[in-house]
């Protein structure tokens, strides 16, 4: 089968709202989503707000694993990644897998990069500064055959400000980083390798077999 050929889209609340969550502050409170409650913070000497409830952290293990599989865990990791080779704002994405949690949501958030004059005071060794950052979300809803179904298919790019929850049973793509980069993965798991169907369903394509999609990054000048 051909691959279907898609634009990365702009990624905002309305457009993800399918597939998940976008995780991102805002000056002006009324464009967050209508479930998300602002306090506004007035003990600072610079007043802000607190968006309360952006992405909840759900999981439904108790519903989906056997008790002897292990017990799940809630927690922050750190993923350190740079960008695929050759892969950079202007060019070509080929999509050629899919991952989905049935028992998690999934949130990556973009950590900011510390400056080299950092490293003397903290021992923080700087990541490699890119002119290319954010990240490629994926999103696809469940079929009737328990596959992904392409009809549903977007492909979005955060910005370096925006992070993403994926809602349980989401096929998406496994993490996609323009730069080099660390984020923060927050989700619930039995195992720390995904080796359990439950913790993490995975669909490869081999080398020989057409992508699924081929997608085009913007250049933003």
């Amino acid at each position: 089968m051909a691959p279907i050929i898609l634009e990365a889209l702009p990624l905002t609340h309305e457009a993800w709202a399918p597939f998940g969550d976008v995780i991102q502050g805002t000056e002006d409170p009324a464009t967050m989503p209508a479930h998300v409650v602002t306090n506004n913070i007035l003990v600072n000497p610079i007043p802000g707000h607190k968006f309360n409830r952006v992405s909840p952290i759900i999981s439904t293990y108790a519903d989906k694993a056997p008790a002897e599989l292990g017990t799940p865990k809630t927690a922050i990791s750190i993923i350190r990644i740079g960008p695929p080779k050759g892969l950079a704002l202007g060019g070509k994405f080929e999509l050629r897998m899919f991952e989905r949690h049935a028992a998690t949501t999934q949130a990556f958030i973009p950590l900011a990069k510390a400056e080299p004059k950092w490293e003397q005071f903290t021992g923080e060794k700087a990541l490699v500064q890119d002119s290319s950052e954010g990240m490629i979300v994926v999103g696809c809803l469940n079929g009737a055959d328990d596959k992904p179904d392409l009809s549903t298919l977007k492909v979005f790019l955060a910005s370096p400000s925006q992070g993403v929850c994926y809602h349980a049973g989401i096929w998406h793509h496994s993490i996609v980083s323009l730069g080099h980069q660390d984020y923060a993965a927050i989700d619930t798991q039995i195992t720390t390798n995904s080796s359990l169907k439950v913790d993490a369903e995975i669909l490869r394509l081999s080398p020989e077999d057409e992508p699924h999609a081929i997608v085009q990054l913007p250049a933003l000048a």
